[in-house]
Order: C-alpha cells, then sequence, then structure tokens
C-alpha cells in the first residue's frame, strides 16, 4: 500500500507541416496570407470555411481579420466550435483512480483512450490518491477533523486488506513460477476482481479542443466529482499556459472552481 499524488503531462500536440500547409495556401490562390504563429491549425481551418484568408479570394470578403485573437475570440463567441477539433493534445494522467477513469470515459466523444490494465499490470504494492474530502485542512472543526482521522484510518485498513487478499492469491496460485503469459493473464484478471475502485492507475488520453472544453466546462464545477474536479484543474492551469487564446475565457468563481465565458463552443 502507498499514498500517491494524481499527476498530468502533456506529451503532444498537433503542429503544422509547413510544407504542405503553404503549397496548399498557393494552390487557393492566397498571395499575401501570413501564417500565424499562435494557433495556426485553428486559424487555417476558420478561414477556409469563408475562404477569408485575404480580400478577394471570397467576393463576399472585403475586409478579413488579421489579428489571431480577436479571431479566435470570434470562433468562441460565435460558438463555431467544429474548428477546434482540429486541434488535440495528448495527455498522461497517472496516479489517478479506476473512479476517475470510470468518470473520464464517459466523454469518449473527441477523445482516444489508453488505460493501464489491470488485466495484464500486476501489483506488489497498491497505490491510492486519499480523497480531498477527507484530507486535514486547516480550519476543520474538531468534529470534522476526527471524522476526517477516523475515515482516513479507514481507507488505510482497506487497502492494507485489498493488499494482503490479493496477496494470498498469489501465493495460492503460486503466479511467479509460470512460464507462459497467457496463463498469468489469466490469474491477472482473477485477481483483479478483489482491488477497489480507489486503486491508482493511469494512462494517455489524446482530445481535441473541443472536447477539451467540453470536459472542462463541466469538470471543474463544483457539482463535479471530487477527483476528477482536482485533476482537470490541474489541466485548466496547464491549458492556460499552453493556449492562453483559447482558454482565456475561463474565470475562477466565488467558491474556488472555474466556469468559462463561453460554455457552448
Amino acid at each position: 500500500m502507498k499514498f500517491v499524488e494524481p499527476k498530468i503531462y502533456i506529451l503532444a500536440k498537433s503542429h503544422l507541416e509547413d510544407h504542405d500547409t503553404r503549397q496548399w495556401l498557393h494552390d487557393l490562390g492566397t498571395s499575401n496570407y501570413v501564417i500565424p504563429e499562435q494557433d495556426p491549425i485553428l486559424a487555417l481551418a476558420g478561414k477556409r470555411c469563408y475562404m477569408s484568408f485575404e480580400p478577394g479570394l471570397n467576393p463576399n470578403v472585403t475586409k478579413v481579420r488579421k489579428e489571431v485573437v480577436a479571431f479566435i475570440e470570434n470562433i468562441l463567441k460565435s460558438g463555431h466550435g467544429s474548428v477546434l477539433e482540429h486541434m488535440t493534445y495528448t495527455f498522461a494522467f497517472e496516479n489517478v483512480s479506476r473512479v476517475f477513469t470510470a468518470e473520464m470515459n464517459r466523454h469518449r466523444a473527441g477523445w482516444a483512450v489508453s488505460e493501464g490494465s489491470m488485466r495484464f499490470i500486476r501489483y506488489d504494492d497498491i497505490p491510492f490518491w486519499m480523497p480531498l474530502s477527507i484530507q486535514h485542512e486547516d480550519g476543520d472543526s474538531p468534529e470534522l477533523q476526527i471524522a476526517k482521522e477516523e475515515s482516513r484510518e479507514v481507507f488505510c485498513a482497506a487497502f492494507r486488506q485489498m493488499e494482503e487478499n490479493y496477496k494470498r492469491l498469489k501465493e495460492i496460485w503460486n503466479i511467479d513460477s509460470l512460464k507462459a503469459f497467457k496463463e498469468k493473464k489469466k490469474i491477472t484478471s482473477m485477481m483483479r476482481r478483489i482491488i477497489g475502485l480507489g486503486v491508482a492507475t493511469g494512462g494517455v488520453w489524446t482530445g481535441n479542443i473541443r472536447a477539451i472544453r467540453h470536459v472542462l466546462s463541466v469538470r471543474v464545477d463544483a457539482a463535479a466529482e471530487e477527483e476528477i474536479a482536482y485533476v482537470f484543474t490541474l489541466v485548466l492551469k496547464r491549458m492556460m499556459e499552453e493556449e492562453p487564446i483559447l482558454f482565456k475565457d475561463f474565470y475562477q468563481t466565488e467558491d474556488g472552481f472555474w466556469a468559462p465565458k463561453y460554455v457552448k463552443v
């Protein structure tokens, strides 16, 4: 048994293929369009919708927004969310529970999911995160302190018991003596059934910007499950650093959570 803290990592994000992009723009007939440094994929996708790279390409367009910040702000404001789907980020979430992944995987649309498999992965120590709701906080009343402390003791006892039961099953089946991976997999799959949803796991999730914004809009709210709210607050803070234009409309609410100015994009 060991205590862990949820962590997030950005593994990858969309990038522009310069040669083909410039050839595409040339073939469309552009002559003066300058590819923006900030969020170029979104800008290109949005401008292609209206052929608004520059005046003259579309007879209906006599002037264009050259400032990418204003252009993307208008995309968010108008709810032109399909443009945001062309840009993706790949995250690794580690030390998150099966409670988290069950909640997260409901947001399948717009996400690719590769989660650690307890059918294949065997445990020596069973890791878990202590929920915020029972962690000590300054200002807790004496009654609340006692309730939290006793709850933490129950959690630790439960995970110790799981670990003992898991170890006993390994001994019964003498899994370390087996040579064939097929047999190891079968027994490991059986043993995972006695481990609770609080076990820490991890994996890789890739989401497009529209899907990321959607999850953030519903999961950094006070009504969200506490672990997914905690983890996606970490995600939001990283995305505000990585993509300030696309996430600058999120603001902190009075209760300490977050909400977007543009909810439905």
